[in-house]
């Protein structure tokens, strides 16, 4: 973990472990909020490459074949529900 100073307060940033592609499943053709097209999205799952004491599991996110953005299929402003939402 390392740490900047942003505008006079110091900020904590944790770096991730070097991650790899290990799925991708197609999502259909979905409108991107970002290039403003529609695409083929896809269901991207990355996972560490290795594991020597890192605490990272695997995570997955939406692309948009046009652009490569990362869940910009959703409306601005909304995210996915997570476990603890329900």
């Amino acid at each position: 973990m390392s740490a900047l100073i942003v505008d006079g307060h110091e900020v904590a940033v944790i770096c991730s472990p070097p991650m790899a592609e290990s799925c991708r499943k197609s999502m259909g053709v979905k409108w991107c909020f970002t290039c403003r097209q529609r695409h083929e999205f896809s269901w991207v799952v990355m996972s560490p490459t290795t594991y020597d004491g890192w605490w990272w599991g695997p995570t997955a996110h939406a692309e948009c074949g046009g652009c490569g953005d990362h869940d910009s299929q959703l409306f601005p402003g909304w995210e996915y529900a997570s476990d603890e939402d329900e």
